[in-house]
């Protein structure tokens, strides 16, 4: 038997989160959430998910600050990050962004469909390393 795919999204929009979450689910995935960092660092160290999708714009602590925290955990420096935003960022900041070593960067309005397309690829491809 095979394990669910666990993905914890933090993201203070509650309407986001339903949809991608309710989406994600429905494709397969088992949701934690976090509507702020210090809760989804929390929740990523003790759930260990397979994923964190980590918005840009969050109360207290912005994502980037949240990402630098979860790479220095020892729990959670291993689990794959994607960041998401609102925000169209420049080539150069996309480029900073992936730097940082994120799984990848999506724009909060991407077609849904699109969405779970991309995050099935890319659990597919940290699942190979």
């Amino acid at each position: 038997m095979v394990s669910p795919t666990h993905i914890l999204l933090i993201d203070d929009d509650p309407l986001f989160s339903r949809l991608i979450g309710g989406k994600l689910a429905a494709a397969g995935f088992e949701m934690l959430y976090a509507q702020e960092g210090n809760e989804g660092r929390e929740i990523a160290r003790r759930m260990q998910p397979d994923l964190i999708l980590l918005d840009l714009r969050l109360p207290k602590e912005d994502g980037f600050a949240n990402f630098r925290r979860l790479r220095t955990e020892p729990q959670t420096r291993n689990i794959p990050v994607v960041v998401l935003t609102n925000q169209d960022l420049s080539g150069e900041a996309e480029k900073a962004v992936k730097e940082l070593g994120v799984a990848d960067y999506i724009h909060k309005s991407i077609d849904p469909n699109l969405f779970i397309e991309r995050i099935k690829k890319i659990i597919t491809s940290s699942e190979k390393k």
